[in-house]
């Protein structure tokens, strides 16, 4: 890595903003002073912008010691990889800074999104779970009725009544789009699944019978589809709760999606709690 220059705000603004419209989770990294206070001075701050691009991270500024900034990038890049963390704060005691002092970590991660391919009812019921969530969602589906505001009354539900494979070809996949494919048949299924299996996604899940999944999954090994692709896709979906209703189904589905995000066992918590433990 080469001499990085020091950035403007301005500049900080600007690669913030750019990170998030790309949907790529960016971290911004400053130096605590010792009562507390992030330093700075001439109209040039040093800050280090550590942006998750792929598996390679784009790192734009500095915090004036090419040694700090090493340390800095990869405390970043560990952050980064736990959903649950947005600040932090760490000192010598937790990571080899060079020399004394403390380092700010903020993260910014873009808006989350969620692509429902099928507009029935276990697709109505989970854009209004995730909506609670505060999901971009957007609906595909090609039947007109099925993507209409009477079905999807939220206005900042976005519908598309299109061909599948056309809409899916027009939208953006980043590392914040959660993709469920939730149709009206297999066959749509498949079609779908075959489109998004490659992309960047967070999550991918698509309905279904463990035969008719497996049937699916087989399909597309013969085509040469990758065995880690295929094990990237969350089929059948969502967490065991024995959901029934459309309501219940879309609740076992986000939660999945949040236990991708953010971890964790996906088992009761009172199994072991103290209430349990009453004799």
């Amino acid at each position: 890595m080469g001499p990085m220059m020091q950035l403007t705000a301005g500049e900080i603004a600007a690669i913030l903003r750019s990170s998030l419209t790309a949907g790529h989770p960016a971290c911004l990294v400053a130096t605590l002073s010792g009562d507390g206070q992030v330093q700075s001075g001439s109209p040039r701050l040093e800050r280090l912008i550590v942006e998750l691009v792929g598996s390679d991270p784009a790192i734009h500024g500095t915090l004036g010691d090419p040694s700090i900034d090493q340390v800095a990038i990869a405390h970043a890049l560990r952050l980064m990889a736990d959903d649950r963390i947005e600040i932090a704060v760490a000192d010598a005691s937790e990571i080899d800074i060079p020399r004394a002092g403390r380092l700010l970590f903020e993260i910014s991660r873009p808006s989350l999104e969620l692509i429902i391919c099928g507009g029935g009812h276990v697709g109505q019921a989970l854009a209004r779970v995730a909506r609670l969530l505060d999901f971009k969602v957007t609906v595909i589906d090609d039947r007109p009725e099925f993507a209409s505001r009477e079905k999807f009354p939220d206005p900042a539900v976005n519908l598309i009544a299109d061909d599948f494979t056309a809409a899916l070809n027009t939208l953006r996949f980043t590392p914040a789009t959660h993709v469920v494919i939730v149709t009206r048949g297999h066959k749509h299924d498949e079609i779908c699944l075959r489109q998004v299996i490659g992309r960047p996604v967070r999550y991918l899940g698509m309905i279904g019978s463990r035969r008719r999944t497996t049937t699916i999954r087989e399909h597309l090994r013969r085509e040469g589809v990758e065995p880690t692709l295929l094990h990237r896709v969350h089929a059948p979906i969502g967490l065991d709760i024995g959901a029934l209703t459309p309501e219940e189904i879309a609740v076992a589905i986000v939660a999945e999606m949040v236990l991708v995000r953010r971890g964790g066992t996906g088992l009761p918590k009172g199994a072991a709690g103290p209430m349990a433990r009453a004799r």
